[in-house]
């Protein structure tokens, strides 16, 4: 059902932007996104590096950032449609009491550092500073040349609450997968034109379980893996090739020197029609939900990257899909 919030959201978030991450070894990690995946190196200093897509002009879909505290996710960046909805924010997040405060972001227009109900840490900003397209200069493209950043997910104790605090944003539910009972412990949510920005899953949390990359075709995605046995990642192809239910897209997910998770996936169905109701996957059909594919392994399941300073919650099941 569409809600009244998609339609008329306080502020208007466009689409997810970007992941800001913690490393050890800036140098190993920038090896690893750039001939692996395929990303282009915007700017770089001592202890930071910017990347983006191919097809990126916004001066950065991921940030690296080199600290001694271990790999974490310092936000996720969420891009508003201009400057004014920025100010919405501000107001929107003082008048419920949630935690909002302005920073200061390289590459970034004016940013909104914000935060519900003790939940995990987002960024908005409405301008980047614009780079280079490079998508017709094939001659550098490398690995499996993403394009560009599609969604992340995010682990949490309660798919449904934290849910429903990104529904009063103006997000809508695409799809979900639900338990027998209903309780639903998978939530796909959107903002763009297909069906996440943001994805949701069942366990203690919150962390960040994986941040994903459109490729082109099926030929790019073996390139990334062929590139990642040359390279020496061939044991941090974690799971696939396969396909999901959900959303459609063929992917593979791989690990990074800091475990932080990198998907690339093939581009995603068209999800934009307001009169569309969430497709609601049951949890107990593992063909529906991953048609083909080997089954996840337990460290899929469970691992996932801890956000920067922010407490895990004692609840909370591990993370999965599907009922075992």
């Amino acid at each position: 059902m569409m809600t009244d919030s998609y339609l008329n959201p306080p502020f208007r978030i466009t689409r997810t932007s970007h992941v800001r991450l913690t490393v050890a070894d800036l140098d190993a990690s920038c090896a690893f996104y750039e001939s692996l995946a395929g990303l282009c190196v915007s700017e770089r200093t001592e202890t930071e590096a910017y990347l983006r897509g191919v097809e990126e002009v916004a001066h950065h879909s991921l940030v690296l950032r080199q600290a001694g505290i271990g790999a974490t996710c310092d936000a996720i960046g969420f891009r508003v449609l201009e400057p004014r909805d920025l100010d919405l924010a501000k107001a929107w997040f003082d008048a419920r009491g949630d935690s909002a405060e302005w920073v200061e972001r390289h590459g970034q227009g004016r940013t909104l550092l914000a935060r519900m109900d003790e939940g995990f840490p987002f960024e908005l900003t409405a301008e980047m500073t614009l780079m280079p397209r490079v998508l017709t200069d094939y001659a550098a493209h490398r690995g499996g040349r993403a394009l560009r950043l599609d969604h992340v997910q995010a682990v949490v104790p309660d798919v449904e609450a934290t849910g429903k605090g990104f529904l009063d944003l103006g997000f809508r539910a695409a799809e979900a997968i639900a338990e027998p009972t209903g309780r639903r412990i998978g939530l796909f949510l959107h903002r763009k034109n297909n069906p996440h920005d943001l994805v949701l899953a069942m366990g203690q949390g919150p962390r960040l379980h994986h941040f994903a990359f459109v490729t082109a075709d099926l030929q790019s995605m073996f390139r990334a893996c062929d590139t990642a046995g040359n390279l020496g990642f061939g044991p941090d192809v974690e799971r696939g090739p396969g396909r999901h239910g959900p959303g459609n897209g063929a992917f593979v997910y791989f690990r990074d020197p800091d475990g932080h998770r990198l998907e690339m996936i093939l581009p995603p169905m068209q999800f934009m029609d307001a009169e569309e109701p969430t497709h609601v996957w049951s949890s107990v059909e593992k063909h529906q939900i991953v048609p083909w594919g080997a089954p996840a392994s337990q460290r899929w399941r469970e691992e996932a990257t801890p956000f920067t300073d922010v407490a895990l919650s004692t609840e909370g099941d591990p993370a999965r899909w599907v009922s075992t």
